[in-house]
């Protein structure tokens, strides 16, 4: 297992890009420090609780089970969970992922303890390698709130958030906003092709609180399995019902978007 653990840390090393400084058999501090939370945190909390039924034995049974923690090794069942699709972790917004945001299903929903645990891994993995993934996010936009009227009235604007700077020429995401009491309320989203066309999947939505050095992910990833391909000229495409409302976002903060995948059109 030392021997397999070793060669694994020196591949991930390599893909990262990073100089081996001869310490932590040759991860760089911040690859150090995700493997042990994986190791002593999180995957701890996934052989408890969730394991069982997520080896890959069950994603044949009556009730499948989707095979997300299948591996020989810890450090396979850590790949297999990073990799996997469609994605329960999201490494650019940790707390949005599936396996933090499922609760009760067949199974339990994790306790605190558990949550935490396996967050603090996520985070930790998100830095460890941010350097050879950046994240995808468009630029923060403040909403222009709607106080009446309909969408396109001046006391009704539609926000736009320009697609381009992420290799999408002319593509874009539209909404109308409003306040919902405290929270952000947002209707007529919907996506528009570019020249290129449009490939979305998983856009998660962010608001960008006073001060804050990272973005607050949607608390449910309610878009999780989105996936959006549009051809040049396709009419544009509502995400979800084009209708949510994202308890704890003030709708005076910045918002943006992290996608998961953003791209021209796949054929």
């Amino acid at each position: 297992m030392a021997r397999l653990v070793t060669i694994a840390c020196l591949v991930l090393a390599a893909c990262s890009g990073s100089v081996d400084n001869g310490e932590n058999n040759g991860l760089t501090p911040e690859q150090a420090d995700a493997q042990s939370k994986w190791l002593h945190g999180a995957l701890p909390v996934f052989t408890a609780a969730c394991r069982e039924c997520h080896d890959g034995s069950m994603e044949a049974a009556p009730v499948p089970a989707p095979g997300f923690l299948a591996g020989a090794s810890d450090l396979e069942i850590r790949d297999t969970l990073i990799g996997f699709m469609p994605p329960v972790v999201n490494l650019g917004a940790a707390q949005s992922s599936l396996v933090l945001t499922q609760g009760e299903h067949e199974g339990p929903a994790l306790d605190a303890n558990q949550a935490s645990a396996i967050l603090q891994w996520l985070v930790a993995e998100g830095k460890a390698r941010e350097d050879t993934n950046p994240p995808i996010r468009t630029a923060m936009v403040v909403p222009q709130l709607c106080t009446g009227g309909n969408p396109g009235d001046p006391t009704c604007p539609i926000n736009t958030i320009d697609l381009s700077a992420l290799n999408v020429a002319g593509a874009s995401f539209s909404f109308v906003a409003q306040a919902a009491g405290a929270d952000l309320y947002m209707t007529n989203m919907q996506f528009t092709a570019g020249a290129d066309g449009l490939h979305v999947e998983h856009p998660i939505i962010e608001s960008w609180p006073p001060g804050a050095a990272e973005p607050v992910p949607d608390p449910i990833d309610r878009f999780f399995n989105v996936v959006i391909n549009l051809m040049t000229g396709a009419a544009p495409q509502l995400l979800g019902n084009g209708t949510a409302s994202f308890q704890g976002f003030s709708p005076a903060d910045p918002i943006s978007i992290h996608f998961v995948a953003l791209d021209k059109f796949q054929p």
